[in-house]
């Protein structure tokens, strides 16, 4: 695996084994920063820790800027012919004990491998005189996960379907999609994907079939628009209409669509939050049979049309709000936006009794 831009592995850092017969450090250029360390006596904050493949107790202090290790550590590490690389003598660097004016007696610095549990990083260490106890500092704590600064967010996924059962809709709902009659339906023509591509937009055609998101188009067509192929992120490929033609006959809704000072007003009310992220939102609302001829498209397996609401669809978003905003209407301490949905509560009880109702 090549590193990215401005990441050095750790894996290729060259590495120096030190010899115990030398008691320096080669010297290091200047700096003014004043970096300091906190630790207060507590005890209970240590853990095991392996540096240059070598095992050594750690305390872990979210007050220190830097991991210092003290210079009886240093003599032991030495012995074991620890692997360390950029081994200096003496800092410029300025560190201070917690409450005090005087500059600690950096011996040296150095940067080894550092692994806790199961993670491994690459980290500077000071040698310091005279040193009570080994700390290790704020950043390379939090970077190897044994240090964590916040609320725990608790989140639930649900894995994705592996079958091909019909995906859901919401009951009751049928959308009807309004055509200007002055406009003249067109029939676009199929757009060739390269072959390479075709087993893997068959599958995805197989699978919006066995999901009831579209069927086969049969009889005579007037509006045709074009199957697009677009690749994602992960590699995989996404399936999309070209409806641009449609989108200039097609009578929006109008229906009003939030905007952030709204959202924003209702939020902060509560002390406990949970948000909802709707899958696949649009193909939730079936067409009715007059509006789906609308949506026809070509492949290269001739013509299927949506049964449910087409991302692409210039009135989709609107029709959408607007289902939300009718069956959500009722639901005290919830906000929405499309498909994102926030539940908030001042306790947990009031929280977990609006989720429910969401």
């Amino acid at each position: 695996m090549v590193p990215s831009a401005g990441v050095r592995a750790i894996d290729t850092v060259p590495v120096q084994q030190v010899d115990v017969s030398k008691d320096e450090l080669p010297s290091e250029n200047q700096d003014k920063k004043v970096y300091y360390s906190f630790h207060l006596g507590n005890s209970s904050n240590v853990i095991d820790c392996i540096i240059g493949r070598i095992d050594l107790e750690m305390f872990v202090d979210s007050g220190s800027d830097a991991n210092l290790i003290t210079a009886d550590s240093w003599e032991l590490l030495k012995t074991k012919r620890v692997d360390v690389c950029n081994c200096q003598k003496g800092s410029s660097k300025i560190l201070k004990a917690y409450g005090s004016q005087t500059p600690l007696e950096i011996l040296g610095t150095f940067s080894a491998s550092i692994t806790v549990g199961g993670r491994t990083i690459n980290a500077d260490f000071f040698v310091v005189a005279k040193g009570q106890r080994n700390l290790l500092g704020d950043t390379t704590a939090k970077e190897l996960g044994v240090l964590k600064v916040g609320i725990d967010i608790h989140q639930v996924t649900q894995p994705i379907d592996q079958d091909l059962s019909p995906f859901p809709k919401i009951k009751g709902v049928q959308i009807h999609i309004q055509m200007d009659p002055n406009i003249v339906a067109v029939f676009q023509p199929l757009r060739r994907i390269p072959i390479p591509l075709e087993d893997a937009v068959n599958k995805k055609l197989d699978d919006l079939l066995a999901r009831d998101i579209i069927e086969k188009k049969s009889g005579p067509a007037t509006w045709v628009s074009p199957l697009v192929v677009a690749n994602k992120a992960n590699g995989e490929i996404r399936l999309c209409v070209d409806l641009r033609r449609v989108n200039q006959a097609v009578i929006r809704d109008r229906h009003p669509m939030p905007v952030i000072e709204d959202v924003l007003a209702k939020v902060g009310r509560g002390n406990v939050w949970s948000t909802l992220d709707v899958k696949d939102a649009f193909f939730l609302l079936e067409l009715d049979e007059a509006s789906r001829d609308v949506v026809t498209f070509i492949s290269h397996r001739g013509l299927y049309r949506f049964k449910r609401l087409p991302f692409g669809l210039v009135s989709a978003p609107e029709i959408f709000q607007r289902t939300m905003d009718e069956m959500l209407a009722d639901c005290v301490g919830a906000y929405w936006y499309l498909d994102y949905v926030g539940v908030e509560g001042r306790t947990v009880e009031e929280h977990d009794s609006r989720l429910k109702k969401v």
